[in-house]
């Protein structure tokens, strides 16, 4: 009861809080309280777009805290995989504000609360196929395959097991008064069954469901080791956390057995320690300082990216001369000719910056770009500056339950794989159909079959990209991807069910988001650019239209920088 009531009176305070009240600066070093006071005016800032819809809300922390930056500036990082786990958040957000009908903040942190606690925190985000180390439970590996596969903790001991694992809690219905008896169950055949209540019956029971037990994680152990292509490394331990001792498990001697026997070779096996041994993790614990000190070649390289970065904001910020200075060594007449040039300079500024209603505001283009905005760029470099800088909700789809009603009939057509994006592809395009939403469902449905598409089966379909086109990560999906395309290569599909673009420039804009496809495409199959080709797939109109001379790298990454740099 006491520690009932000093939790519900107690009044732990919060960082928030603290920072938003720092004290005495005496109290801190100069650059101490200087980064505390700028982190309180960063969190505050924050604060002020807690209203925002979630998925904008997280774009804009992650800007603002320069995630994008970190994540892709860790040392040895792959680009293109880099970002994965903070666009698996990002998509975790958008799911949340999706299906929830209320979407506050307080509620997604909730949901977060609960997804840790409950279920070891939200999935990881999409593993590309660059060199990396996976690691993953047996169970999460059921189905997948990759080249080499290591398989540690094959150890087991009187007081502890790792792999074979012990249930937590005992599964014989005979300790456990929560458990049904074997016999009630719809799998009783598959069962130990207890043929009396004598010493011996129990006896033989208890024996029976440890089998049963060691069965069910050798199936385990053969999930675990029939996940591996060509190589296949099994290992063990004689000492844990614990004061007692392991030793190789029945699954790791039966491996040893197996080596020894032809079929691999034994790369070290340790002799068993003397009864009066000790944990040598526990005679001598490990130990570090932290923070740790500031060397090494990571360390190094941090701090001359520093030093750059350093010398690149003195360099921007060093005053430039002041005119009068150089006027004055000028004679008079000189004097007044550059006098009038600089009036007439300022009078140019002025007018332009009317007419362009240039408010003085320099945008920097992001590092990362969605494919979207690759159009935008090919459409309007102006409207593109416009959305970073001040980025805004999309105004609401008129027909964005029937692009979901046809999104889904694809769902189910396919297979489970989310096939069309609706915030991105449908509803826009449509706008300007009003016509009865359950007749138009079906008349695309109807349209879907009969076209040239519905024969043939899609290798891939939502193949998420992130691929580097000159000095910016471009990211998008791919709808569908077909092997069997007529001479071979790869057909790069994108659905739309809306009109095609009626005018050349509008028509020019669209292709750079086939192009960036096909670029993306031909790098995650490792096939060359010219055996991909791309096009889009207008339903309503059963039209493939493939857009002739496709921009290549090169050609993108010159749209790019065309873009001015303010």
């Amino acid at each position: 009861m006491q520690q009932a009531v000093s939790d519900l009176t107690a009044d732990p305070g919060s960082l928030i809080e603290a920072l938003d009240d720092l004290g005495d600066p005496a109290a801190y070093s100069v650059a101490g309280h200087a980064r505390l006071a700028a982190l309180a005016m960063e969190l505050r800032g924050l604060r002020e777009h807690a209203g925002r819809p979630l998925p904008e809300l997280v774009g804009e922390v992650e800007r603002e805290l320069g995630l994008d930056i970190e994540v892709a500036a860790r040392p040895g990082a792959d680009p293109a995989s880099s970002h994965a786990d903070l666009d698996a958040f990002a998509d975790a957000a958008a799911a949340f504000a999706g299906d929830q009908e209320e979407p506050t903040l307080g509620a997604f942190l909730a949901y977060l609360t609960a997804a840790e606690a409950e279920e070891f925190g939200l999935e990881g985000g999409r593993v590309g196929d660059t060199d990396s180390v996976k690691l993953a439970t047996v169970h999460a590996a059921k189905g997948l395959q990759w080249g080499a596969v290591f398989v540690p903790g094959m150890s087991e001991g009187a007081q502890g097991h790792v792999f074979p694992a012990r249930p937590k809690l005992t599964t014989r219905w005979t300790d456990n008064p929560r458990l049904l008896p074997f016999g009630l169950r719809g799998d009783a055949a598959d069962l130990p069954v207890l043929p009396g209540l004598g010493a011996d019956s129990m006896a033989s029971f208890t024996e029976a469901c440890a089998e049963r037990e060691l069965a069910e994680e050798r199936r385990l152990a053969y999930v675990a080791t029939t996940r591996a292509a060509y190589w296949l490394g099994c290992s063990g331990y004689w000492w844990g956390s614990g004061v007692s001792r392991l030793g190789p498990s029945v699954f790791l001697d039966e491996v040893r057995a197996a080596c020894e026997a032809g079929a691999g070779w034994v790369g070290a096996w340790a002799e068993e320690p003397a009864q009066d041994a000790e944990n040598p993790a526990l005679a001598e614990p490990a130990t570090a300082t932290w923070p740790a000190a500031a060397a090494g070649a990571r360390y190094e390289a941090v701090r001359e990216a520093g030093l750059l970065v350093a010398e690149a904001m003195t360099a921007a910020h060093t005053p430039r001369p002041d005119p009068s200075d150089l006027a004055a060594q000028l004679n008079p007449d000189d004097q007044a000719i550059a006098a009038a040039w600089e009036r007439d300079a300022d009078l140019l500024l002025a007018e332009r910056a009317e007419r362009r209603g240039d408010d003085g505001v320099t945008v920097g283009l992001p590092r990362r770009l969605p494919v979207s905005s690759l159009v935008i760029v090919a459409r309007d470099p102006a409207e593109l500056a416009q959305q970073v800088r001040r980025p805004m909700p999309r105004p609401p789809a008129p027909l964005a339950r029937r692009g979901t009603e046809f999104h889904s009939w694809l769902e189910q057509r396919y297979g489970p794989q989310r096939l069309i994006d609706p915030a991105d592809l449908l509803g826009a395009a449509d706008s300007d159909l009003e016509r009865d939403e359950d007749q138009d469902i079906a008349e695309l449905r109807e349209r879907f079959e009969a076209g040239e598409w519905s024969g043939r089966w899609p290798a891939e379909v939502e193949v998420p990209f992130e691929t580097l086109i000159g000095d910016r990560l471009v990211r998008g999906r791919i709808d569908a991807v077909f092997a069997d395309a007529p001479g071979g290569g790869y057909d790069v599909v994108d659905w739309k069910t809306g009109r095609p673009p009626a005018s050349p420039d509008e028509k020019r804009a669209v292709a750079v988001q086939l192009a960036a496809y096909r670029l993306a495409w031909a790098a995650l199959a490792g096939a060359p650019v010219d055996e991909v080709r791309a096009a889009f797939y207008y339903v309503r109109d059963d039209t493939t239209v493939r857009p002739a001379d496709l921009l290549d790298e090169a050609g993108l990454a010159a749209l790019i920088e065309t873009i001015p740099a303010g």
